[in-house]
């Protein structure tokens, strides 16, 4: 008995020691594991979601080949409205108007009315000034917002009051790649900041221009958190679909038609 307690004794410190070392090692293991799963996440963050494509000082006219650049807005696949683009090069910046009407009728009378403009001036990346009118079926409402030199922040109002946000925030205007590196959009509806999680789905064929035989590679990137929308980016970082669902429910669809007489007409 006595000779094996003493054998039981003495092997207690050793299974403490091997415990021991087994603890450091995972700890070790658990450790790395996170440090690595940091870098390699900000490495994702840091890293263009659109390889190949240039999101930072854009030239709108250049990137994408004129001052226009439409879109058809589709509602549960039937045609609904329109959205324009339009940059026009100035001194002070280039300016960019963004220009969307729906219109669903129902047995020959307007149902639903939808118009909104965008204006906004854009200087080194960096959103200057911001004037947006909507007219939601009879409701209507107005955002504006201007960087203050003296704070370095946007200065946003809406029909919400006013608040202040970093001046490197992007509004919700979706033209500018730069956006898909962000946590936080302006949406230039409500005049508030969303907080949102941009995921990259991968490389996709979207249809594209009129009649719907066209196709074209494209990004797929989604949008979760606050805002809820998906929207697709060419290898060039232009901006070439959009989806959302709409307060009813309905689906709706941005359909880029300029965008074919850019990328080519690829099935």
């Amino acid at each position: 008995m006595k000779g094996q307690l003493r054998n039981a004794s003495s092997s207690l410190p050793k299974n403490t020691m091997l415990g021991s070392w087994v603890q450091r090692i995972l700890f070790i293991v658990v450790m790395a594991a996170l440090v690595l799963g940091f870098c390699f996440s900000a490495a994702a963050q840091a890293t263009p979601p659109l390889p190949g494509a240039q999101c930072r000082d854009i030239d709108p006219t250049k990137l994408y080949g004129g001052n226009e650049w439409d879109f058809q807005i589709r509602r549960e696949g039937a045609p609904v409205g329109t959205h324009r683009l339009s940059f026009h090069p100035g001194r002070d910046g280039v300016q960019v108007i963004a220009e969307s009407t729906i219109t669903i009728s129902f047995l020959g009378f307007t149902a639903y009315q939808f118009d909104y403009r965008s204006e906004s001036l854009w200087q080194q990346d960096q959103l200057a000034k911001l004037a947006v009118i909507v007219d939601d079926d009879g409701d209507k409402s107005t955002v504006t917002a201007r960087h203050d030199a003296k704070t370095n922040s946007l200065v946003v109002t809406g029909p919400d009051g006013s608040e202040t946000l970093p001046a490197t925030i992007f509004p919700t205007d979706h033209w500018h790649c730069g956006v898909l590196a962000s946590q936080r959009v302006l949406n230039t509806i409500t005049g508030h900041a969303n907080r949102v999680r941009i995921t990259n789905l991968g490389l996709e064929k979207i249809i594209a221009g009129n009649g719907g035989a066209t196709r074209i590679a494209a990004t797929h990137i989604r949008y979760d958190g606050e805002l809820q929308t998906d929207a697709w980016y060419d290898a060039e970082g232009r901006w070439v679909g959009l989806a959302f669902k709409a307060r009813d429910g309905s689906s709706i669809i941005y359909r880029c038609l300029t965008c074919t007489k850019i990328t080519g007409n690829t099935q």
